[in-house]
């Protein structure tokens, strides 16, 4: 082995390493600490939060000052944060906008040296392949983190559906044994061990100490999640405190309604991974096809 090609083999070992690392912690979510997981094993854990938010936006804190005033430096329309679903996965706008840049400019200086390691070896490249690689690779990776934040949003949406499904059955019970509109709320909310359980917590101790009714820091929650089924919730808990109604049937039937149509949605979306799988079968099957035919063919056009 020569040492160009030893050269080649090192640098793209770690423009690979390099590439896995900041991919990593651009677009993947951060996995909880091991003693937060034996503190919640151990029944000792504190209030959960959304898992990206356990430990912190790393990118914001790794970015510090120099990230804000990186930030601020860009146009608006460039680095338009969605708000919503930062809060929902647990980024700040100062990581979201690091991981933006950081992932740009990974982007923009993995062509010229990939570029550099080829000239190393022998081969030439014109000027405008790299230059063009650049601002093409640099572009994809800016905007692959809008994809990343819209799934990823998208993906605690869905949990907190599904758990406010179990949520609804609790408080229904709670409703079955007297207790008011707000104790019910409350204590539900309490007895799950979830990051779902601890926002909806959270958001109504938030409404209780502004001396709201817990159903204003329901709709408030929907309202920052974009999960509509919480204001349900909030009117139906309104209505019983309101006029006295019982709403334990209506907490029933709505669960039982979301169940459904979460079952459908992922129905669907099951029916459509499969549909997607029956082009590369296809394709396979008529490769082997040919692959089965091609010595047969190739006698008969050689005779």
């Amino acid at each position: 082995m020569s040492g160009v090609q030893a050269l080649l083999i090192g640098f793209g070992a770690l423009t690979g390493l390099g590439a896995f690392l900041l991919l990593r912690a651009a677009l993947v979510v951060d996995q909880p600490h091991l003693a937060d997981a034996l503190a919640r094993l151990d029944g000792r854990a504190t209030v959960p939060v959304a898992p990206s938010a356990q430990t912190g936006d790393q990118w914001a804190r790794a970015a510090g000052r120099a990230g804000t005033w990186a930030a601020s430096q860009l146009p608006a329309s460039a680095l338009r944060a969605p708000a919503q679903a930062l809060a929902l996965i647990g980024w700040t706008p100062e990581g979201y906008a690091a991981r933006k840049i950081g992932s740009a400019a990974f982007g923009a200086l993995f062509v010229p040296l990939l570029t550099t390691a080829l000239g190393a070896a022998g081969v030439r490249l014109p000027v405008v392949v790299p230059v063009a690689g650049s601002l093409a690779l640099a572009g994809v990776l800016f905007l692959v983190v809008d994809v990343v934040v819209r799934d990823q949003a998208a993906e605690a949406r869905g949990q907190m559906r599904r758990a406010l499904c179990s949520y609804l059955d609790l408080v229904s019970l709670r409703r079955d044994a007297s207790e008011g509109p707000t104790i019910a709320l409350e204590r539900a909310a309490a007895l799950g061990d979830g990051w779902v359980f601890g926002r909806v917590a959270d958001a109504l101790v938030a409404a209780r100490l502004a001396g709201e009714p817990p159903w204003d820091g329901l709709r408030r929650l929907a309202a920052d999640t974009g999960v509509g089924e919480l204001a349900d919730v909030a009117d139906i808990a309104a209505v019983a405190a309101q006029d006295g109604a019982s709403i334990a049937p209506t907490l029933r039937a709505r669960a039982q309604s979301l169940r459904v149509q979460l079952l459908a949605e992922e129905e669907a979306a099951a029916n459509t991974a499969s549909e997607k799988l029956t082009a590369p079968v296809a394709l396979l099957s008529i490769a082997f096809l040919l692959l089965f035919l091609y010595p047969a063919l190739a006698r008969l056009m050689a005779s």
